[in-house]
C-alpha cells in the first residue's frame, strides 16, 4: 500500500498517483481551498477515521492512496494524514514541484515522515524539465544525498514512467536514513497535558461531570492508562491520592463513556504485559509517540514504547533488547533502569517481537 502526498503548493501528486505502474488510485483526501478539517466543517461534515481506515483497507492488488493537503494537514484535530499513513503502514510517496525550494521542502517531508514512524519510498519531482538545467540534476542529487530516498522525476507530456515499485511496498529503502547505515534521530510529539479545571471530589461529583472531565483529559492526553486518566482528573479536583474509594465512581463513568463511543477502550488483557485499560479519543491514533512529559515511565502505554522501540531500531540507533531498552531511557530524558523499568521495558520489548 502506497500514499501520495504533496509537499508543496501544485506538487502534482494526482499525476504521481496515476503514473505508479499496477496501482489503484483511491483518493482518500480529496483536494480543498483549505486544509481537509477546515474544508469539512465549512462543508457541515466530519472526517471519520475509521471510514477513512475502512476505504483505504479495501481489497485491490496495489492500493495507492491520493491525499490532497500535505502529510501533517489535520483530517480531525487530534489525526493527520501521517498518523493515518502509520496506522495503515502505508509507505509515503512525496510529490515536489521542481523549483528552488525542491529540496527543502522533500527534506521537510521526509523528516516529518519518519519522525512519525512512516517508511519513505520515493521522492518524485514532477514538472522535470527536458532537458533539466545543471542546477536541477544537482538539486536532484543532493536529495537524495540528504534524504537517502529515491528520488525519481516526473516531466509533462511524457509517457508513463517505468518505475520498478516491487521494492515500495516490501521495506525498499525508505526506512533507511541519510547517510546509508548511520543512525538516524527519532523524532518524539510535544507531550500535551490536560489543565482544566476540576470537576470536584469524585465521590460527591455527579457522574455526567466526571464523565465529561475525563473525556476532556483523554481528548489531550490519550492514548493514555485510564488509571493515569483517573489520577489527572483526581488531582484536578484537590485530591492527593488515588484511593479506591475514589476510583470506583471514575471507573463507572469512563465505562459509560465507553458505551457512549465517546472514548475506546483497550482492554487491559488486550495487550500483554500491560494489565490495565488504555483509553483514547475516537478520533486518535491508537499509538501516539511522545516525550515522556509529566509521565512515569509506567506511565506510558506499553504499545507506545514498543513503537517507540520500533522507530529506533529502523534507524539504527539501537538493535538488542538492552540497546533498546538503554535507547528509550535517552529518549525521555530518564537515567536510571531501575528493576521496575528494566522489566516494564521488557514487555514491551516482548511485544515489539522480532
Amino acid at each position: 500500500m502506497l500514499l501520495v502526498v504533496g509537499a508543496t503548493a501544485d506538487a502534482g501528486e494526482a499525476q504521481v498517483a496515476a503514473a505508479i505502474p499496477g496501482g489503484t488510485v483511491v483518493e482518500l483526501v480529496p483536494p480543498a481551498s483549505a486544509s481537509p478539517l477546515t474544508a469539512a466543517r465549512h462543508a457541515g461534515e466530519r472526517v471519520s477515521r475509521d471510514a477513512l481506515l475502512e476505504e483505504a483497507r479495501a481489497d485491490a492488488p496495489l492500493r495507492v492512496l491520493l491525499a490532497h493537503g500535505g502529510l501533517l494537514a489535520p483530517l480531525t484535530p487530534r489525526y493527520a494524514v501521517r498518523d493515518l499513513a502509520a496506522e495503515l503502514g502505508a509507505a509515503l510517496v512525496v510529490a515536489v514541484s521542481v523549483g528552488p525550494r525542491s529540496v527543502d521542502a522533500a527534506r521537510l517531508a521526509v523528516e516529518a515522515a519518519r519522525g512519525g514512524g512512516v517508511r519513505v519510498a520515493a521522492v518524485v519531482l514532477t514538472g522535470w524539465p527536458d532537458p533539466p538545467s545543471r542546477a536541477q540534476t544537482d538539486d536532484r542529487a543532493l536529495t537524495h544525498e540528504l534524504t537517502g530516498a529515491a528520488v525519481l522525476v516526473l516531466g509533462p507530456g511524457e509517457p508513463a514512467p517505468d518505475w520498478d515499485v516491487a521494492d515500495w511496498t516490501t521495506g525498499g529503502e525508505g526506512g533507511t536514513p541519510a547517510g546509508g547505515g548511520a543512525p538516524g534521530r527519532v523524532a518524539l510529539e510535544p507531550y500535551r497535558a490536560w489543565e482544566g479545571a476540576g470537576p470536584g471530589d469524585p465521590r460527591e461529583t455527579p457522574r455526567p461531570r466526571l464523565m465529561d472531565a475525563i473525556e476532556a483529559v483523554v481528548a489531550v492526553e490519550g492514548p493514555m492508562l485510564a488509571t493515569r486518566a483517573y489520577a489527572v482528573v483526581n488531582r484536578a479536583g484537590g485530591g492527593r491520592k488515588l484511593t479506591s474509594v475514589a476510583r470506583t465512581p471514575l471507573t463507572s463513568a469512563l465505562h459509560w463513556l465507553a458505551r457512549d463511543r465517546r472514548v475506546e477502550l483497550t482492554a487491559a488483557d488486550e495487550v500483554a504485559g500491560q494489565g490495565e485499560e488504555v483509553v483514547r479519543a475516537p478520533d486518535t491514533s491508537s499509538v501516539r509517540v511522545r516525550e515522556l512529559g509529566p509521565r512515569e515511565l509506567t506511565e506510558v502505554p506499553l504499545t507506545e514504547i514498543a513503537e517507540l522501540m520500533r522507530r529506533l531500531r529502523a534507524a539504527h540507533t539501537a538493535t538488542r533488547p538492552n540497546e533498546l531498552k538503554r535507547a528509550v531511557l535517552d529518549a525521555y530524558g530518564l537515567r536510571r533502569l531501575t528493576a521496575r523499568a528494566d522489566e516494564y521495558l521488557g514487555a514491551a520489548v516482548d511485544l515489539l517481537g522480532d
